[in-house]
């Protein structure tokens, strides 16, 4: 007689949930279902809520014995809930359906069937939940919740999460002239957030304007996402494509009331003051002396209610006295070989600067008045009776460096140098300046160095700060703080920090402080010839293959202003 038959073997061991929360099963993440609290609400503080079974019953008659595939899912869904019951499909998951029939396909296999919800999916959801979010407008915890109803927004949201963990876990590999650096983003990655931006792109680009109108907060966190993207990349054309986009969406020149609104445009801004900063480091003479002014929203004027709507406005304002200020000093040395300038020119356009420069002062003065305590540096002495300083937050100590570096280029210092040209040696005229500086090396200090790897991803970073405050300190010794700063984040994280790469500007700064131990003093660094603002980084940290630089500024020794290209140590 036949023995009985062995149990199949298991083909894997993955234990799929059958009853999980409601609250992972919105969210289509794998549930422990532990009780009372599964682990993962325990471990994201939600509330977890488990659903009672309910059944329901239909006698359904189906006409043809071998019905077509549109038929089967029609009568599918009849079985499950009644046509009085039936919930009318969204507008967005309409334009899904539309999306996945005209999506091109890679292979074998199309965009969007390689983008259902796997646990590839969930991961970069998980991920983009615990590490994106911090580091964003807190109105994108708003566009999480509505993610799982739309899929556009699904996919623009996993393009940033798996463009952002490409960027921040880097992969070693050969450094070329064109990368200068030994690290490249994780390609795997870096092609699943292509995968994911080029599904967004598909859904956004078959929407019809009636769309637009029905769908307009979703697809305004959609573009604010891509900007992100764009930024993220240093892809400057595609950031500006979807600029354009929200300008013509928003009716820029009306008021925005709704909150939602008015939320997505301050991280919109945000993104885009990051992007000017970008392109003011490094760029040629002509285009670093000519970068345009981006003036806050009307919507925004208003005064700050929360710490990001603060931080847009001190952006605004740190980035208008940044380019006051340098475009004054760069004026200088584009005449000081020319004769055909007199000395009433000189003293009409350092007037012309101070005048803006104490308006802008006057708008830093209102914004610190409205700083809570929270947000406030605290000051104690320590062991050396020296004083340090400190904050409650991390995002608290970035935006008062904002206002650090806005009240530096605010000083007048530098263009009084620069524009007394009939003095004798002159000693320290930064001295407010170097005051300033100094402030921001020790909020810089303070600060822990892998939270601002993390967290500044989407705003000017202390590596931007640093290189604008060497430019306008003499002070060999806070100069070498800098370098220390930055030979010290290098070797944490070789890569970038708030999107600005990490190893071009500390080579950059060695020059600044080799040539200022020679007794000359820099004040600006530009292009020879300008490349635009360079290629996207795909493959890379740097969107720009800089190998030598103009340094401006002033020989105490000769008692006369220079410029020189010097080759970086790359």
């Amino acid at each position: 007689m036949y023995k009985p038959a062995p149990p199949r073997p298991k083909k894997t061991n993955i234990i799929r949930s059958r009853n999980g929360c409601q609250s992972c099963r919105s969210r289509r993440t794998k549930c422990d279902e532990r009780k009372p609290t599964c682990g993962t609400c325990a471990r994201l503080g939600k509330i977890c809520e488990y659903a009672r079974p309910a059944f329901k019953f239909q006698i359904a008659t189906v006409d043809d014995p071998k019905p077509s595939p549109k038929q089967l899912a029609s009568a599918t869904t009849s079985s499950v809930s009644s046509e009085e019951t039936r919930p009318i499909p969204t507008e967005d998951q309409t334009l899904a359906v539309r999306a996945a029939e005209d999506v091109p396909s890679i292979g074998s296999h199309s965009i969007i069937q390689s983008l259902q919800m796997t646990d590839r999916d969930v991961f970069y959801t998980t991920y983009w939940e615990g590490s994106c979010l911090p580091a964003l407008h807190p109105i994108f915890q708003f566009a999480t919740a509505l993610a799982t109803d739309h899929p556009i927004l699904n996919d623009a949201l996993l393009a940033l999460s798996s463009c952002n963990i490409g960027r921040l876990h880097a992969e070693r590999r050969t450094p070329s002239a064109r990368t200068m650096c030994s690290m490249s983003p994780s390609l795997i990655h870096q092609t699943r957030s292509h995968l994911y931006y080029s599904s967004a792109i598909q859904k956004l680009a078959i929407m019809q304007s009636q769309d637009y109108q029905r769908n307009s907060v979703t697809i305004l966190t959609v573009l604010v996402l891509f900007a992100h993207l764009e930024q993220a990349m240093g892809n400057f054309q595609g950031f500006y494509t979807h600029v354009r986009g929200m300008m013509n969406l928003l009716e820029w020149h009306e008021d925005v009331k709704d909150a939602a609104t008015k939320s997505l445009l301050a991280s919109w801004m945000q993104i885009r003051y990051v992007v000017w900063w970008a392109r003011a480091y490094f760029s040629s003479l002509e285009v670093c002396q000519h970068l345009p002014s981006i003036p806050l929203p009307a919507s925004l004027l208003d005064v700050p209610q929360t710490l990001h709507e603060r931080r847009v406005k001190v952006l605004s304002i740190m980035c208008e006295s940044h380019r006051l200020n340098f475009s004054a000093a760069l004026q200088q040395f584009r005449n000081f070989r020319s004769d055909d300038v007199s000395g009433s020119d000189f003293d009409e356009c350092y007037a012309y600067c101070t005048t803006l420069l104490h308006q802008e002062a006057a708008k830093l003065d209102a914004w610190v008045l409205q700083l809570p305590p929270s947000e406030q540096p605290i000051y104690e002495l320590n062991d050396t009776d020296s004083t340090t300083i400190r904050f409650q937050s991390h995002d608290a100590a970035l935006n008062y460096a904002y206002y650090v570096v806005a009240r530096a280029m605010q000083c007048t210092g530098v263009l009084r140098l620069l524009y007394d040209r009939e003095s004798a040696l002159h000693g320290r005229e930064c001295n407010e300046e170097e005051y300033w500086v100094q402030t921001l090396v020790r909020i810089a200090q303070w600060s822990d160095m892998q939270t601002s790897i993390t967290r500044n991803s989407y705003t000017i970073g202390f590596s931007g700060l640093l290189m604008a405050g060497i430019l306008r300190c003499q002070s060999l010794s806070v100069g070498l703080e800098i370098q220390d700063w930055l030979q010290t984040l290098i070797h944490l994280q070789p890569t970038e920090e708030g999107a600005f790469p990490i190893y071009q500007t500390f080579n950059v700064v060695k020059v600044i402080n080799q040539q200022r131990a020679l007794g000359r003093d820099v004040f600006a660094v530009t292009q020879p010839v300008d490349d635009g603002g360079g290629t996207p980084k795909l493959t890379g940290y740097n969107s720009q293959s800089i190998t030598s630089l103009l340094f401006h500024g002033k020989d105490h020794n000769l008692d006369c202003l220079f410029q020189d290209c010097i080759s970086l140590d790359v």
